[in-house]
């Protein structure tokens, strides 16, 4: 049986959303049947490169569209043409503003073209422009069309596209989320708070679109009313230094903990109380399903799809009406807790473990193969 080969887009392999999911499905999927290849627009050595080449994916480098946009479709092309043996291309879209990887798939023969939501909106006026003009393009390039929940596929696609599509669920490794009573003694140790304080806590990119500064008023606020409380924050971003400055100003800075970006992001949630996602748009959260893995109260804003709500853990509050119903139900509703329940099998039962992902995506890769043979 010969391998079917899938050609993932991405940027760069890098510890991003999509790239670490993508990667937990890479290493579930039986690599025997299929395999996956990354076609990156950086040189960089993105994280996960190493890992690709070891698990028998390759990694193919065109120019960036930004640096040249001519010579990028060139580049593809040329790629697509001499590597007959790529029998799908799966272009992972935060919105439609650049579909020429699917565009250039069709013109080189690529038979399964796949569009994969991951977004349910988009920043700047140009790119929304463009996003405008190609979703009702993109049924003349794509013919497979995946989104991470039902508000992402209605949103990145036509009617027309969408109503043949599929919800792909960003399924996560559920026994690292397991609550685990000595991590979480070990970790607060390790980054020097109290067993007896109070974490509010939050994973992602310092972005607008996570609403970082939200974050940090709504600590602001909390710390006012909670005297034994900190805030955790794991991750990295462009607005990290208005975050430092808001909090210096208030004096704050000495109660929040800034990680960085983190490997082990699930045992920085057994460290915390509550977690809390402020975003202005998602396309689903896929960190908010590890959060409830964690056992954790998941308080989310009422821009997150009502997909990631898939416990009773989860809480969705406005962010239009600012700060202050948020700090009154993190202090109504959140206490320090040693022990949680364990959510492993509410996690699997609501089909987000990566086990039953991968299956579900190599069978689809299989079938398309299958397909192709019987023409």
């Amino acid at each position: 049986m010969n391998t079917v080969r899938i050609l993932h887009v991405v940027g760069k392999m890098h510890r991003g959303g999509i790239e670490t999911l993508l990667m937990c499905i890479y290493r579930k999927i039986d690599r025997k049947k299929v395999q996956f290849d990354f076609l990156v627009t950086s040189k960089e050595q993105g994280y996960y490169d190493d890992e690709i080449r070891e698990l028998g994916g390759r990694l193919f480098y065109v120019v960036s569209r930004r640096e040249n946009p001519i010579k990028a479709r060139q580049n593809m092309y040329q790629l697509l043409k001499t590597h007959p043996e790529i029998k799908a291309i799966q272009l992972h879209m935060s919105s439609c503003s650049y579909i020429d990887p699917l565009v250039i798939a069709k013109k080189s023969g690529v038979k399964y073209r796949i569009a994969h939501a991951h977004n349910t909106q988009c920043a700047g006026k140009i790119r929304n422009i463009l996003h405008a003009i190609n979703r009702y393009r993109l049924k003349k390039y794509a013919n497979i069309f995946f989104a991470c929940s039902e508000d992402a596929g209605k949103w990145m696609f036509s009617e027309k596209c969408w109503e043949n599509g599929k919800v792909i669920k960003n399924g996560i490794e559920t026994r690292d989320y397991i609550y685990s009573k000595t991590k979480r003694i070990e970790m607060r140790e390790k980054l020097n708070i109290g067993q007896d304080e109070l974490v509010v806590g939050y994973v992602g990119r310092f972005e607008e679109q996570k609403n970082p500064m939200f974050i940090c008023k709504l600590f602001e606020q909390v710390q006012k009313r909670v005297e034994n409380v900190k805030l955790l924050l794991v991750g990295d971003g462009s607005m990290y230094e208005q975050m430092v400055e808001f909090l210096k100003e208030k004096g704050l800075f000495q109660k929040v903990i800034f990680t960085g970006v983190v490997e082990n992001v699930n045992d920085y949630l057994q460290t915390m109380d509550c977690f809390i996602l402020p975003s202005f748009f998602e396309g689903l959260g896929i960190v908010a399903i590890e959060a409830q893995a964690s056992g954790l109260l998941t308080i989310l804003s009422d821009h997150v799809p009502k997909e990631a709500a898939i416990t009773n853990l989860a809480h969705f509050l406005p962010i239009d009406e600012g700060t202050e119903v948020w700090s009154e139900f993190v202090v109504k509703h959140v206490s320090v807790k040693e022990s949680r329940d364990n959510m492993q099998m509410k996690i699997i039962k609501s089909g987000y473990d990566i086990i039953s992902t991968a299956k579900e995506l190599e069978q689809i890769y299989l079938n398309m193969s299958a397909e192709e043979k019987n023409d």
